[in-house]
């Protein structure tokens, strides 16, 4: 299987934030002499750039400064070879005299290095540092640190450093002379976006290049414990101590097991803290696998007037098994975001992941970039931008060795919608749901004509809707109480996709639970908005208007205008129900039934509509198959199953054991809404609830 060139991507290039992802170039012979014309540049730039560990100007020595001229040995990396040869050092130090643990101010000045530059640059950041070894009253190494500045480097002469400055601690048990004598030399430098470490060891001919003193006592040292397992890079390493300066900033540094070579910049961050009582608390991130290498390392802190070190073995992570690949889901419509997951990856490297046509050319524009994370694992989401996508290809770091390559489908945008009853009240809330839309687009609701036209979103005044990454919308929408009474089109509209469905909106309605069936299908008539306390009648109703053989049912309403009542449909003429209440000019209102072949199905014996929204949602709870004439009583529960602070809800269940009640939810804490018979040993049943 083949990667494409168009493909590859230098590291440290990103997504955009608008989700796009820069073009990678065609395929061809002239960029694939421009890209080995880069990979020519890289080289020379890096062999050029890496090498800069001298060039001092031509200054007389400093006074009471020591100079030693030994030979060092160049490690240059990217492949550039090495190089040995003679180099002068001159370093002063002061004061003379410090207390143990105290501070030292030095000022270098080094010679040119033995390595040059085969390629002039510009304005290159660097950073250049020396490592010093203690004898004498006192042991170890420390590290000068230079300020970073920018150099112009001619080609093929002596790369010249100015003198620089910087500070270090000697240790706490310092007493008496201490002699320091130069062992290497680590210059850093950024070059195309990384950053190279150049180290020049001493090797033969060092020697002391001064003394200082430690006299008088400055406390007792600080501690530092690290952890003792090996900790991966891009991770956080806890760090404790006690003993240090109360309320300075402590600064943790990586350094070699020698103790030199620290540098700061290989921690990305850090929350240490030091207390008022001196206890060091916190944890520095290390940076990524390609900055800090496996091995025996010395993490140092100080806080601006101790030091401390403890030992630290880095370990990436090391896959257990093969590499796998997941895709959210395996096929979906143009617009959609699916999500790419993998494992077993090596940690703190580049994945792409492209889409391929079905000749298996690579599709540039849906090439995607994420970092593998500390455990192996890493996470992409990918957009169907491109109705040509047969697979979805993934590789690490461009090595072909790693494709993995999975099938996928761009499937039509065939997304359905459904409304639920399809009737509710102005202000009232209704669930929607469906399915094969977008995933990972937004869903947006909006009420239209009859006919889907004049779409106004203003007419939906809330909204919990979401997709999910199958695909799957769910969530409710509420009507704008001021929506005038009328039959309209439900629109969610999501990427691309724009579907409808009827929804009427009534101060009162009723609705049907089933809303067709064979003969003898007893039907949960549902109403809302009704007068309280009003009798309701419920008859069958032909074609023509007038009424079926069917007994007429009454039924009392509730307090809030809600009832429920069992209507069993016998007549084969039946084409409606109509509820209307016993008043003088009463209000009517009228659902249709389909009478069909078939058994009698058995009707929901609870339900909760809709069964999610925010605070303040009024929820309709209906039930069957109570006891005639029980009280029930509702309640919101808590995840504990705790009655929540909303008031309860009584009401008398019909001689046909049915209810309709409406349960307002104002305690976020609700996850479901439980209803029961006040009785002893009587029914209760329980739906979930979900605070949006």
């Amino acid at each position: 299987m083949r990667v494409r060139p168009s493909t590859r991507r230098r590291p440290g290039t990103r997504r955009r934030r608008d989700g796009r992802t820069a073009r990678a170039g065609r395929a061809g012979a002239a960029p694939r002499r421009a890209a080995a014309a880069l990979r020519r540049a890289v080289a020379l730039a890096a062999g050029a750039a890496l090498v800069w560990t001298g060039g001092g100007l031509a200054l007389a020595p400093l006074a009471h400064a020591g100079t030693v001229t030994p030979t060092v040995h160049c490690a240059l990396p990217a492949g550039q070879g090495e190089a040995t040869g003679p180099q002068q050092m001159s370093v002063e130090l002061s004061p003379a005299v410090v207390d143990p643990g105290g501070r030292v101010h030095a000022k270098v000045v080094l010679g040119p290095s033995p390595a040059t530059s085969g390629l002039g640059l510009s304005d290159v950041p660097t950073t250049p540092s020396i490592d010093l070894a203690m004898s004498g009253g006192a042991t170890g190494t420390v590290t000068v640190t230079g300020p970073q500045i920018n150099l112009d480097i001619p080609s093929g002469k002596p790369i010249e450093i100015p003198p620089y400055e910087g500070d270090f601690l000697i240790p706490a048990d310092a007493k008496g002379p201490i002699s320091f004598a130069p062992v290497r030399n680590l210059t850093r430098t950024k070059v195309l976006g990384s950053t190279y470490e150049t180290p020049c060891t001493v090797v033969a001919g060092g020697g002391s290049i001064g003394t200082v003193d430690a006299e008088g006592t400055a406390g007792l040292p600080a501690t530092l414990t690290a952890p003792a397992d090996a900790v991966r890079p891009s991770t956080g390493v806890t760090l404790s101590g006690s003993l240090w300066t109360a309320g300075a900033t402590p600064v943790p540094s990586l350094c070699a097991a020698d103790g030199g070579g620290c540098d700061p910049g290989k921690f990305l961050s850090s929350t240490l803290r030091i207390s008022g009582l001196g206890e060091l608390t916190g944890s520095a991130v290390l940076a990524d696998a390609g900055t800090v290498a496996d091995g025996s390392y010395l993490v140092k802190v100080g806080d601006g007037t101790k030091e401390a070190t403890a030992p630290l073995t880095v370990k990436a992570y090391v896959p257990g098994g093969p590499r796998a690949v997941a895709l959210s889901r395996s096929g979906a419509p143009l617009g959609s975001v699916i999500r790419v997951t993998g494992s077993e990856y090596r940690q703190d490297r580049w994945i792409n992941t492209v889409g391929l046509d079905a000749s298996g050319a690579t599709l540039d524009d849906t090439a995607v970039y994420t970092k593998s994370t500390p455990d192996g694992t890493f996470a992409a989401d990918f957009t169907v931008s491109d109705p040509g996508i047969v697979a979805i290809q993934v590789d690490e770091g461009n090595d072909p060795d790693t494709v993995l390559t999975t099938p996928f489908t761009v499937t039509d945008a065939s997304a359905t919608l459904f409304a639920g009853a399809a009737k509710v009240k102005p202000g009232g809330t209704i669930a929607v749901s469906g399915v094969d839309w977008p995933s990972g687009a937004t869903p947006a609701a909006a009420l239209c004509a009859a006919d889907g036209s004049a779409c106004d979103s203003a007419r939906i005044s809330g909204s919990t809707l979401r997709i999910d990454g199958d695909g799957r919308l769910g969530g409710t929408v509420t009507v704008a109480g001021s929506t005038p009474r009328a039959v309209y089109a439900l629109q969610i509209g999501a990427g691309g996709t724009r579907v409808v469905t009827p929804l009427t909106v009534a101060p009162s309605f009723v609705v049907l639970t089933p809303s067709a069936g064979p003969r003898g299908t007893a039907v949960t008539v549902l109403g809302q908005g009704f007068a309280p306390v009003a009798t309701v009648s419920v008859v069958g109703l032909r074609a023509d208007g007038s009424q079926t053989s069917d007994p007429v049912r009454t039924k009392v309403v509730g307090l809030d205008g809600a009832f429920s009542q069992t209507f069993t449909v016998d007549a084969a003429d039946t084409v409606a129900i109509r509820v209307r209440e016993v008043l003088v000019n009463p209000r009517t209102e009228t659902a249709a039934f389909t009478v069909q072949d078939g058994s009698v199905p058995a009707g929901p014996a609870f339900a909760l509509s809709p069964p999610e929204g925010p605070v303040g949602t009024v929820v309709q709870v209906t039930g069957r198959g109570f006891a005639p004439v029980a009280t029930v009583s509702a309640t919101g529960r808590t995840a504990d199953g705790k009655q929540t602070s909303d008031s309860y809800v009584t009401r008398v269940v019909g001689l046909d054991g049915t209810f309709a009640l409406n349960f307002t939810v104002r305690d976020r804490a609700t996850r479901a809404i439980r209803v029961c018979e006040v009785l002893v040993n009587g029914k209760i049943v329980q739906q979930s609830f979900t605070v949006s």
